[in-house]
């Protein structure tokens, strides 16, 4: 079976895997107690939260643990009550959030991306701002076509009109090295998307952003989110920051060759997105079949991609973030996306190429007999 669904998620590392059996083995104590055994686990904490902060080149009270990235974005979008700005782009996360804060009587602006672009623009910010906007809350990487977003500039705005911007960082780690930007509040990752176990998280948060904690219960990460942490899945998760490549230039080059090597096998397929994008994903239409369909068959013939998110899969609706990019439903209809990590091959590409191939040209010869 060959995988291409990495944006939905990764293989554990199996020296993620290894570190994370070694400390649940010997370090199993429950950080908060002032036992030996709890202050043993403690003392890894610690200094796990300062590796990964030097990692990120923040602080380490800055840093805080959580699930995944969905629960960071949550606690932060959860702590704003005046005028948020986000776009129709967002990842489910933050998109069905900003929805249930709007019917709470949160004031909400979801701007839309300028025709054919999958980001939105700077200047598109800039113009939505009000007087009693609170929070700017966009993804890095469109997790759907790898579109990046400008959070540089958008940074800017946001630190000239002292609004905090938040970010769905999850596409873009793990493809390609970034700084985060000294505009930007809080940022969210999931481990679960660059080789690391599910259950673990990270949320960046400014000194300075004041936020409620979602999680209540107990005094842990200094009163922000309740819970006992899993010391092993931290530990995994700073083995599995430590092993990316700041240059994952193989892994776009292997994109790169599955995007040409399908439009030199078959017609009336296109690209849905080829600008300034992340190096790990494609979205290809595959005109007159139903992405759907499309899916299964690949499926039951070795191969497993998505349709789209995987937050919003069996919908049975065309992609929200294409349509809102402006491509037709049809079209949204019958796109897929391929997301490759460093754990993908040459040989897999040249198989699944040749799959696909077989597959699209087999359900169109049917689609020929009705």
């Amino acid at each position: 079976m060959i995988y291409l669904d990495h944006n939905a998620t990764t293989p554990i590392d199996a020296r993620v895997l290894q570190e994370i059996c070694q400390v649940e083995q010997s370090i199993w104590g429950n950080p908060s107690s002032s036992h030996v055994f709890g202050q043993k686990a403690r003392s890894i904490l610690d200094q796990t939260k300062r590796e990964i902060a030097s990692f990120f080149s923040v602080f380490p009270e800055e840093v805080f643990f959580t699930s995944c990235a969905t629960e960071g974005l949550n606690t932060i979008l959860r702590s704003t009550k005046g005028h948020i700005i986000t776009s129709s782009l967002e990842h489910e996360a933050v998109f069905q959030t900003a929805k249930a804060l709007e019917r709470e009587g949160v004031p909400l602006t979801f701007l839309d991306p300028e025709r054919g672009e999958g980001a939105i623009a700077p200047h598109l910010v800039w113009d939505a701002i009000r007087e009693d906007t609170q929070m700017i809350a966009l993804m890095g990487a469109n997790n759907e076509t790898g579109a990046l977003t400008d959070i540089e500039e958008i940074a800017h705005i946001a630190q000239k009109k002292n609004i905090p911007f938040l970010v769905d960082g999850v596409a873009l780690l793990g493809n390609g090295y970034f700084d985060i930007p000294e505009g930007v509040s809080a940022i969210c990752f999931s481990g679960h998307k660059i080789h690391a176990p599910k259950g673990i998280g990270v949320m960046i948060v400014r000194k300075g952003h004041q936020f409620s904690p979602l999680i209540t219960g107990g005094s842990q990460q200094s009163g922000k989110r309740g819970g006992t942490l899993s010391v092993a899945n931290v530990v995994g998760l700073k083995t599995a920051l430590h092993l990316l490549d700041a240059k994952p230039t193989r892994v776009t080059q292997l994109r790169n060759y599955l995007e040409k090597s399908l439009c030199a096998q078959l017609d009336d397929i296109s690209v849905n997105f080829t600008g300034d994008r992340v190096g790990n994903v494609t979205n290809i239409t595959f005109r007159n079949i139903g992405g759907e369909t499309l899916v299964i068959a690949l499926d039951q013939s070795g191969v497993a991609v998505s349709h789209g998110a995987a937050c919003s899969s069996g919908a049975q609706e065309p992609s929200r973030v294409l349509l809102n990019m402006g491509l037709g439903r049809e079209v949204a209809n019958s796109s897929i996306r391929f997301s490759l990590s460093r754990m993908t091959t040459q040989e897999e590409i040249d198989k699944a190429v040749l799959i696909i191939a077989r597959v699209v040209n087999h359900l169109r010869s049917l689609l020929k007999l009705f």
